[in-house]
Order: C-alpha cells, then structure tokens, then sequence
C-alpha cells in the first residue's frame, strides 16, 4: 500500500461491506492503509464513512455534532475506524476528511431498499406506516462521487474533519414515481405507524447536509432524483 500511494496528494479510503467478518476487520485494514498514507505523506485522506455511527433514527435533525450511539457489529466497526484515523493523521482537517452519507442510491446496485420497495408496489397500493413528510435519507452515487471529488480537493480545508451528505426523498414521491414509470396510479392506503420492518418508511429523522455551506447551489452537482430515477427505470 506505501508502494501505491507513494506520490499521492489525494487518497480515498471507500471500500467496506456490512457484512460481520468484514465489519471486524474494517478498522485495522483502514488503520494501515491511513499509516501507509501518513507515511507517504499523502496530503489528504478521504474516508466514506456511514450514518450508521448514530444508531438508528426515527426523528429528530442528526448532525456531526450527535452523539455517537450505533450498537451492531456495523455501526461499531465504523466508530472504532474514525478514532482510528484521527489517531493514525492526528486529526487534522488538512490530512483527513471523513464523510458520513445515509444509503447510496445508483442504477444497478443490488440489495437496495428501493428495489424492495419497488417490488412491494407492484399492485400500485402502498401501505403507507407514517406521516406524508416521512423520508428516505439517501445520497444518488453519481451525486456521491461529485462530492467526494470536490472533498478531497477542498481549498481551505473545513474546520473540523467530519463532514456529512444526505437528501431526503419522500417515501410517497418515490412510489409515485415507481408507479408512473409502470403506468399506473398509486393508492395509498395509511396504516398506524409500526415498528420493526417498516421503521425505515415511518421516519422523519433528518441528516443535515454540508454541501449547501461547501458548495453553494452548484447545478453542476447531480441530484440524487437522477440516480433514483435511473434506478427505478431498471
């Protein structure tokens, strides 16, 4: 890994899978490779971290600045990987950025919770557990990697070594988009709000962005519709 970076100014640390012999794993492989980096002397690291690290959600505005609370084998991995890094490039904003984002929406991405949703609404009905301005906080993969560019290229760096991105799609204009795409009406039909598998479609919790206050309004920025879009088409 020093071989690779050797020359460097800008390395990103992306990789990582939720599943459990790879969650404990992750912060010793992320620990090296900010080493190799440090010791390359990289000028800047950015690492793809994950919201996770605040435990789950149902409402409420979760900033960088909340309380770290994640409990599974995932969110924890992710806890001990930041510290980690700050410890391995001494936390500071000039060498490391680390980048919270919610679900990474994309075309062709498999497991997604838009495809099962999707499929759910295959009778143009959706059983609706929530209030209207429940949302999916997501971030479009193109959109991701727009931002994960302008982070690592990001002339002075921000004050703090957290960052965070997400937007937040209405679950009931998503389906309807899924059902215009199939030529179809959608239905709603309100259900009382339940726990458990239809937590994620309840939620008002919102995940602050930083790429107003970074960025400004850049329409060069792709919006994570895009991606859903191109999703939902497939």
């Amino acid at each position: 890994m020093r071989d690779a970076v050797a020359g460097v100014e800008i390395a990103y640390h992306c990789a990582g899978s939720p599943a459990a012999n790879n969650a404990l794993q992750h912060p010793e492989a992320a620990a090296r490779f900010a080493g190799a980096c440090a010791k390359a002397g990289v000028a800047r690291l950015v690492y793809l971290g994950t919201v996770a690290v605040y435990g789950p959600r149902s409402s409420g505005e979760i900033g960088t600045g909340t309380p770290l609370a994640g409990s599974s084998t995932y969110a924890q991995s992710r806890i001990e990987t930041e510290r980690r890094l700050r410890v391995a490039l001494g936390d500071d904003p000039e060498r490391l950025a680390i980048v919270r984002v919610p679900a990474v929406v994309g075309q062709g991405m498999p497991g997604t919770v838009i495809a099962r949703f999707a499929r759910a609404l295959a009778w143009g009905v959706f059983p609706h557990p929530g209030p209207l301005n429940a949302s999916f906080a997501c971030v479009g993969v193109r959109r991701l990697a727009h931002i994960l560019i302008r982070v690592g290229t990001l002339e002075p760096a921000p004050a703090h070594p957290v960052l965070q991105f997400a937007e937040h799609l209405r679950w009931v204009d998503i389906a309807r988009r899924i059902c215009e795409s199939r030529g179809k009406r959608i239905l709603r039909i309100r259900l009382p709000a339940l726990g458990g598998r239809f937590a994620v479609l309840a939620s008002t919790a919102r995940y602050t962005d930083d790429a107003p206050r970074l960025f400004g309004n850049d329409p060069e920025l792709p919006s994570t519709w895009v991606d859903l879009d191109a999703a939902i088409k497939t």
